[in-house]
């Protein structure tokens, strides 16, 4: 990879060959015909007026690609026993004062695309229906996922539907799949090359968060401080946030998914900062709590050792074999003494507190997801043939860890020196074959560690 080139993704052409053809040989495995699949980069959005948003790939064709320019369709096949793919993508257009490109900044076009990025073929995307259309009157079974990209639903109806009426019998195409489902298992599993750019969007989500602590004062902004922690970000060397960052003060932390970010700081008060990067089209995810003045309450650092014994314990049950609820339940068991010792809810053993989930009142959240090139990763966490089972962990699964306890302050049911207090703590957890790896281990999380930041600046 180049820098400036088109070519966006992080490793080489080679690598997102094999990804195709890996999934060309799952997808055969479903099917004894001949079938072509077709994956969509997406469209630049507009924001305001003619102002776009900055364009990124669908992270599936990202995958399969590494290239992240928009209106481009990867059409993967297999026909006659051959597997290749195609990609029909925008043309060059250098054509003096009214050239895209002279506007919009270079663009891989046509001639460059086998080359750069390792498929066998590459045509202009305004050739595409008469493509599809050829490809159709070949195949029995195609694979597209309907329901992300609703105006290519409708083309691919018309065309499907202009198939079966030409073919004058049986419909010519017989099987509609979805490949998400093979694709996104492949995705869940994540390769050393992978877990090493993880690694690194872990370490610099956690010095964006230390330099958010370092930078805490009453009195400022949440947004100041979101500011604070995005430009260490972007600083290094991070493309994006993985997501709107959470900079939540006081009671806004018991709002799980708080985006406002403009309220002042207060003396007294926690804030709660859930923000993570993305770094070469992989996310982190991290969620800490700092004391604004420098110093936890007694009551707020009851709180929030509960919390985080109940997030040892879930890291914990995180190894190969177990079960995806096991670090939940490990999390779940701790939060239930917790609120029996702090005195939230009496006169349950811990046994009632599980059975009847009383513990949803103050984590109505679950304890993890999967984590990768979405923030809330693909592959599923149930077995296929039985979807009540969850899935077993296995080496190269990356999942949160993040349990959270949230007294709201009209919360009555809560003694009051623990209300508005929100408290969540995350972490990003690789599954390995002897156990795990916290993967954003640099971000403090002991109270004395974070105070150590966070302390009155001499």
């Amino acid at each position: 990879m180049q820098k400036n080139s088109p070519f966006f993704g992080p490793f080489s052409a080679a690598t997102y060959r094999q990804r195709r053809h890996q999934l060309l040989k799952e997808l055969s495995r479903q099917t004894s015909s001949d079938f072509v699949a077709f994956f969509w980069s997406g469209s630049e959005l507009i924001r305001n007026n003619d102002n776009h948003y900055a364009f990124r790939a669908q992270s599936d064709f990202l995958y399969l690609t590494g290239f992240s320019e928009p209106d481009t369709m990867l059409i993967l096949q297999s026909i006659n026993g051959r597997k290749f793919s195609r990609l029909a993508l925008r043309p060059r257009d250098l054509s003096a004062n009214r050239g895209s490109e002279v506007w919009e900044g270079e663009r891989l076009g046509v001639e460059r695309a086998v080359k750069t990025l390792g498929v066998e073929e590459a045509f202009d995307i305004h050739q595409v229906s008469s493509e599809v259309e050829a490809l159709l009157a070949k195949v029995p079974q195609i694979f597209w996922s309907f329901g992300e990209f609703p105006e290519w639903d409708l083309k691919f109806t018309r065309w499907i539907g202009k198939a079966n009426t030409l073919s004058r019998g049986l419909p010519r195409i017989q099987a509609i799949g979805d490949a998400r489902i093979q694709l996104h298992e492949m995705r869940r599993v994540k390769t050393a090359e992978e877990i090493k750019v993880m690694r690194e969007s872990g370490r610099i989500a956690s010095l964006g968060h230390i330099r958010a602590m370092k930078s805490l004062r009453p009195g400022r902004f949440e947004y100041e401080i979101a500011s604070e922690l995005e430009r260490e970000f972007k600083k290094l060397g991070a493309s994006d946030v993985a997501y709107g960052s959470i900079v939540a003060g006081g009671n806004n932390a018991c709002t799980l998914h708080y985006k406002t970010n403009r309220e002042r700081l207060k003396s007294g008060d926690l804030l709660l900062i859930d923000a993570g990067c993305e770094f070469e089209t992989y996310a982190s995810d991290i969620t800490r709590v700092y004391p604004i003045a420098g110093k936890f309450s007694p009551a707020q650092a009851e709180v929030y050792n509960w919390v985080l014994k109940s997030q040892l314990a879930a890291i914990a049950a995180c190894r190969p074999g177990a079960q995806f609820t096991a670090p939940h339940e490990a999390a779940v068991k701790v939060l239930a003494k917790g609120l029996i010792a702090l005195g939230v809810i009496k006169r349950k053993s811990v046994g009632d507190i599980l059975k009847h989930k009383l513990w949803r009142r103050y984590m109505p959240h679950g304890t993890s997801h999967w984590l990768g090139m979405d923030v809330h990763d693909t592959g599923t966490y149930t077995e296929e043939k039985n979807p009540m089972k969850p899935v077993r962990l296995r080496a190269g699964n990356v999942l949160t860890i993040e349990p959270g306890i949230y007294f709201r302050k009209d919360d009555k049911s809560v003694p009051p020196k623990y209300r508005g207090i929100g408290i969540r703590i995350e972490d990003d957890v690789l599954v390995t074959t002897r156990g795990h790896e916290v993967l954003t281990a640099p971000c403090p999380k002991k109270i004395s560690d974070i105070e150590a930041l966070c302390g009155p600046k001499m």
